[in-house]
Order: C-alpha cells, then structure tokens, then sequence
C-alpha cells in the first residue's frame, strides 16, 4: 500500500513538474506600425493596424481607430483610403474630427486576427512637431484603451529672408531721427508661423518702437504669420543726437528664431550704413 501511494504521489509530482512550463506571452489585441517616422507636409504616409480578439467569444460590428497624441490626428492628416475593411471614414468627436476608422466586413470571431491599412496625407498647412500614434479596436459589445505606437514627427521649413533693412532720415533741428524697415520674405516651401528679428545697434545709439521692441543696444521686431512667397516690412526709428554727428554707424538686421525650421542660413541678415554729417544731414546706405 506504501508503494503504491508513493507511486501515485511521484506521478502526480511529475505531472506537476510537466505543467509548470514557463507562460507564453499573450498576443497583443492592438498593434500599429508607420511606414515612416518622419513626413513633411504635402507627403503620403502608411499605418498598418492589427487587431486580434484574445476573447472565447465573437466581436460584432468591429472597427480599428487611429488617433495621435498630443494632437488629434485630423488636424494635420487628411485620409486617402484604406485596405482591410469593408469602409473607412474620419472619426469626429465632440469638438471636431479627431482620427479615422476602418469597419471590417465581417464579424471577429474568437482568437481571430485582421489587419488595417489607412494611408494618409499630410496637410499642405500642417504645423510641425512630434506626436505618437494610437490605435484601437471597437466593438459593437467590446472595446480596448487606446494603445501607443510609434512617433511621428511633422517635419515642416520656412525660408526666412531679411531682404534688406533701409534708412530714411527724418531730419529738422527739433526731433531728428532715421527712420529704419527691415524687409522679410519667406520662401518656404511652407508657412511661417511666427518669426524673431534682431537688430544690433552701434554703441551710443538707442532705438525706438515701431512694430518692434527697443531694449538697449538691440531691437527686436516679431514676424507675423507669413505664407509662402509672402513679404513684410518691420519699423523702428533711432534718434539723431549731437553725439552722433560726424560719425558713422552700421546696422545689422538679422533672423533670431522662426517656426518652423529655417533650412537656409545664407540669407538671414541685412545691414546697412548711415553717416550722421549733421541734424539735418544724414545718409544712408
């Protein structure tokens, strides 16, 4: 009887021993790849979103939704078309277009698997920056979170140009002073969103506002929103004082920040040089 309950007791350990074999990982319900991880406006791009139904029980009426963080998806991607699905559409929520969505032609049935693929376009006017992509699937009686997959970053550029800053004396024996504009075209290819230029003036001398902020020996003039081939002209004016008769002075403009990305350096100052003969007498050039 001993033998025998110790037979049984070595077998049962053995079926123990053979049970406990190290767990398989589980198949993810959402993944999601890009075709790139970096687009410029205008560009097409590729995301492939599997989804697999780890449920004993069968997924009805079950879509695969694409979204990104921080920004919602549509306000920088329009969509071409999709494969995989019987329709795909943009997803709205309450405050506007948010993502896409594919519907399969077919309910999910347990342990079953299909794969999404939404291309999509980048807006001509879409705002660079980095975000990550997320997918999901919805069901008609189940759904997942959202899941994180790549980033994707919108890369965009904006050829600033100071074309040139001009003098115009405006002179008289009570407030005499130069009155200055420094020209600014963007050549793009994209839009610019917003600019910084600098002007560094000589020592002694001071500026005044005009569309510009003067702070010491600098003035510093924001550049408004500008589409491609769109120019500007910024103002400051600096005062003619006996101090600066008989001398010469040379003013530089040039580009200090811009968004997006400037890829041409070549291009980014001005300058120009004025001589102070007297109150009623200066030229520049």
């Amino acid at each position: 009887m001993f033998r025998r309950m110790l037979a049984i007791a070595t077998t049962a350990g053995l079926l123990g021993a053979a049970v406990a074999v190290p767990a398989v990982a589980a198949q993810p319900e959402v993944e999601l790849t890009s075709s790139a991880a970096v687009v410029r406006p205008g560009e097409q791009f590729t995301v492939t979103v599997q989804l697999t139904n780890i449920n004993g029980f069968t997924i009805l009426q079950p879509t695969a939704r694409l979204f990104s963080t921080p920004r919602a998806l549509a306000e920088y991607a329009t969509l071409v078309g999709c494969t995989g699905a019987a329709s795909c559409t943009t997803l709205t929520g309450p405050t506007g277009p948010t993502g896409f969505q594919a519907a399969l032609a077919e309910a999910l049935g347990g342990y079953r698997s299909a794969t999404v693929t939404f291309t999509l376009a980048v807006k001509q006017d879409a705002v660079g920056g980095t975000g990550t992509l997320q997918a999901q699937l919805s069901g008609a009686n189940y759904a997942t979170f959202p899941v994180d997959g790549p980033q994707l970053t919108v890369h965009t550029e904006a050829d600033l140009q100071v074309a040139g800053i001009t003098g115009t004396p405006r002179l008289g024996l009570l407030v005499p002073r130069i009155d200055f504009t420094v020209d600014v075209t963007n050549h793009g290819p994209n839009a610019l969103l917003s600019g910084v230029v600098t002007t560094t003036l000589p020592q002694g001398v001071s500026g005044t506002s005009g569309s510009c902020a003067a702070s010491g020996s600098t003035v510093t003039c924001p550049v408004p929103v500008l589409a491609p081939g769109a120019s500007t002209k910024l103002a400051f004016s600096v005062p003619v004082r006996l101090l600066n008769i008989g001398l010469d002075y040379r003013f530089r403009a040039a580009r200090t920040g811009s968004d997006p990305i400037d890829p041409n350096t070549a291009n980014d100052s001005a300058s120009t040089q004025c001589t102070v003969v007297s109150l009623v007498l200066v030229s520049c050039r």
